[in-house]
This record gives structure tokens, sequence and C-alpha cells, in this order.
């Protein structure tokens, strides 16, 4: 199963930019992407851009967790929907055959 998460524009780029080069950055991104870290590993998750590396406004700001159940999913989605720089936190919909 997999979360998904919209950012807010600048902060995906904040996020983008601090995953590639953690140590040089940290400083200076904002207290949300901070939070938003911090949140994250405190439930034992890996954050992960769905389009890494990306500048472009339209794929920049999405961003995936895997997680093992619905219970989990829904954990996940209510602590980081609170964060102010989520625009949107969702459970990805189950691929079906056409």
């Amino acid at each position: 199963m997999r979360v998904e998460i919209q950012l807010q524009q600048q902060a995906s780029l904040d996020l983008q930019k601090q995953q590639v080069e953690p140590e040089k950055d940290a400083p200076q991104i904002q207290s949300g992407v901070s939070q938003l870290i911090k949140d994250v590993k405190k439930l034992g998750l890996k954050l992960e851009p769905v389009h890494p590396h990306q500048t472009h406004p339209l794929l920049a700001p999405y961003f995936m967790i895997e997680v093992p159940d619905r219970q989990t999913a829904e954990r996940v989605i209510d602590q980081l929907s609170k964060n102010q720089i989520v625009e949107a936190a969702y459970l990805h919909p189950e691929e079906s055959a056409p």
C-alpha cells in the first residue's frame, strides 16, 4: 500500500533539494519540511519523491510512503495532514485489471 502526499510548491522543492544534499541546506529548509521529515522518521517510514529530482511545478510536489497495511496508512494520513505544507495526503488507489 502506498500513501501519496502533495506538498506546497516551495516546500516540495526544498525537500527534493534536501534529499539530494542532506547536509548542505539542512539549516535553511522551512520548519514545515523539517517537521514532515521528523514525523515520517518517527513513524518508522521513508518519504520518497514520486518524480525524483524534478523541479517542474506539476511533478515536484508529489511524494509517497510505502506502508504495510490500511491501519498504518490511515495513521500516516492523519498525522501528515496536520502539517501546514501538506496540501493533500491520501491512500493510492489499488490498481485493477481493465
